[in-house]
């Protein structure tokens, strides 16, 4: 299960603060996850330019938004579950390498 993440995680924040001055809701889902990776990946600037479109993590994002009524929650709560989206992304891709150096160390 997703838990969301905290709203006191800067990245949360910059997610918000970042979607705030548009108007998100009539974004793509693509340009909205464009936007909250740039301010994942700098949460202290302040003119941030969306991350490119072949960062791998946006599939992953674009996914999710698809996958939920997105344009119905406030941007705080898109910005949570989000940052809890790729930190799960992350977490599951680390234990991935952990269990593949476990079947190359048994192969030796």
């Amino acid at each position: 299960m997703l838990r969301p993440a905290s709203l006191t995680d800067t990245r949360v924040c910059a997610v918000a603060n970042a979607l705030g001055p548009y108007e998100w809701r009539k974004l793509t889902p693509e340009m909205v996850s464009r936007r909250a990776l740039a301010a994942m990946d700098h949460p202290e600037a302040t003119d941030r330019v969306p991350v490119p479109r072949h960062d791998e993590r946006i599939g992953l994002l674009v996914e999710f938004l698809t996958g939920c009524r997105w344009r119905s929650l406030t941007a705080d709560a898109v910005s949570r579950r989000m940052v809890a989206v790729l930190d799960t992304w992350r977490h599951e891709s680390q234990w991935l390498e952990i269990e593949l150096r476990w079947l190359s160390d048994g192969d030796g």
